[in-house]
C-alpha cells in the first residue's frame, strides 16, 4: 500500500512542471488574443462607420454595390467576412455554392472560438491542479517543521490558482465578444447571399 501511495505522490509531483508550463502557455495565448481583440474591435468600428449601425441602411443598396461596400468596409484582406463575400461573387446565382461558402464561414468562426472555449474550461482546471499538487509536499514540510518549503509551496499553489482564474476570465470575455461578432458577420453574409441570388433570379426572369 505504501508503494502505491508513493507512486501516486510521485506522479502528482511530476505533473507540476507540465501544469505550470500549460498555464503559462495559455496565459501567453490569452494575452496575444487580447491584443488581437482590440485590433478587431477597431476594424469593426471602422466597418460600422462605413455601412451604418444596422442592415436597414443597406436595404436599398444594389446587390453588387452591397458586396463591394461590405468588402471594402472590412480593412484586412484576410478578414473572413471579406473572403466569404468575394467567394459569393464567384457564382452569384448558385445557391449550392452560397450554402457551401456560408458553412465554411461558420466552421472558420467556430475554429476561432475554440481557443477561447479551451481557455474558459481548461484555465481554471489547470489552476486547480496547480493548487492541489503542491499541497502534498507542503503538508510534509509542515510536519517536518520546514516553514521555508511550506511557504514556497503555498506561494506556488495560490499563484497558479489566480493565473488559472485569469485565463478563464479572459477566455470567457473574448468568447462572448467573438461569438457576437461571428453572429453579426454571419447575418451580413446571409443577407448579401440572399440579395445576390435575388438579383440573379430577377435578371434571369
Amino acid at each position: 500500500m505504501e508503494s502505491l501511495i508513493h507512486t501516486l505522490s510521485w506522479i502528482s509531483t511530476a505533473l507540476q512542471v507540465p501544469v505550470v508550463v500549460a498555464i503559462l502557455y495559455l496565459l501567453a495565448r490569452g494575452l496575444i488574443a487580447l491584443g488581437d481583440f482590440f485590433g478587431r474591435w477597431s476594424d469593426r468600428m471602422h466597418r460600422a462607420r462605413s455601412i451604418g449601425q444596422g442592415t436597414s441602411t443597406l436595404a436599398h443598396v444594389p446587390a453588387n454595390e452591397l458586396v463591394d461596400l461590405l468588402a471594402s468596409a472590412s480593412p484586412g484582406k484576410t478578414d473572413t467576412l471579406r473572403v466569404a463575400l468575394e467567394a459569393l461573387r464567384q457564382a452569384p446565382a448558385d445557391a449550392t455554392w452560397h450554402e457551401r461558402v456560408v458553412t465554411e464561414f461558420e466552421l472558420a468562426a467556430d475554429r476561432r472560438l475554440a481557443l477561447f472555449r479551451t481557455m474558459t474550461r481548461i484555465g481554471p482546471l489547470l489552476g486547480l491542479m496547480g493548487t492541489l499538487i503542491p499541497l502534498g509536499p507542503a503538508l510534509v514540510a509542515l510536519a517536518a517543521g520546514d516553514i521555508a518549503v511550506l511557504a514556497r509551496k503555498m506561494e506556488v499553489a495560490f499563484a497558479t490558482t489566480v493565473v488559472g482564474l485569469v485565463i478563464g476570465a479572459i477566455g470567457f470575455l473574448l468568447h462572448q465578444a467573438a461569438q457576437r461578432w461571428a453572429m453579426d458577420d454571419l447575418s451580413l453574409l446571409e443577407f448579401a447571399s440572399a440579395r445576390l441570388q435575388g438579383r440573379s433570379h430577377g435578371d434571369a426572369s
